[in-house]
């Protein structure tokens, strides 16, 4: 698990919206779910199954949204046992 330290220049608004998302790894590329927790213009934070790891790009998409966001993960945390929070920049 890890631990992040607050570094944003913007104030997220808590949402709860569903989000998809895909990201390329050695086996496959597929879209994966999950659901929102906050939102600004340059990052978001959202539940899901899949423990991204640091540093990953992935194209974060919701129905507020014209086309998928570039993202990189910047953190994640265990919330338990099959669920992280997951924490994205807008590149």
């Amino acid at each position: 698990m890890t631990m992040h330290k607050e570094k944003r220049g913007q104030t997220r608004k808590e949402v709860n919206l569903p989000v998809t998302y895909v990201f390329c790894d050695e086996r496959n590329i597929a879209p994966h779910d999950g659901t929102t927790f906050d939102l600004c213009n340059s990052g978001m934070s959202f539940y899901t199954n899949t423990p991204l790891k640091e540093g990953l790009n992935v194209e974060v998409h919701t129905y507020i949204w014209d086309s998928p966001k570039t993202s990189i993960v910047k953190w994640r945390s265990k919330k338990s046992r099959n669920i992280y929070k997951i924490g994205v920049s807008f590149q």
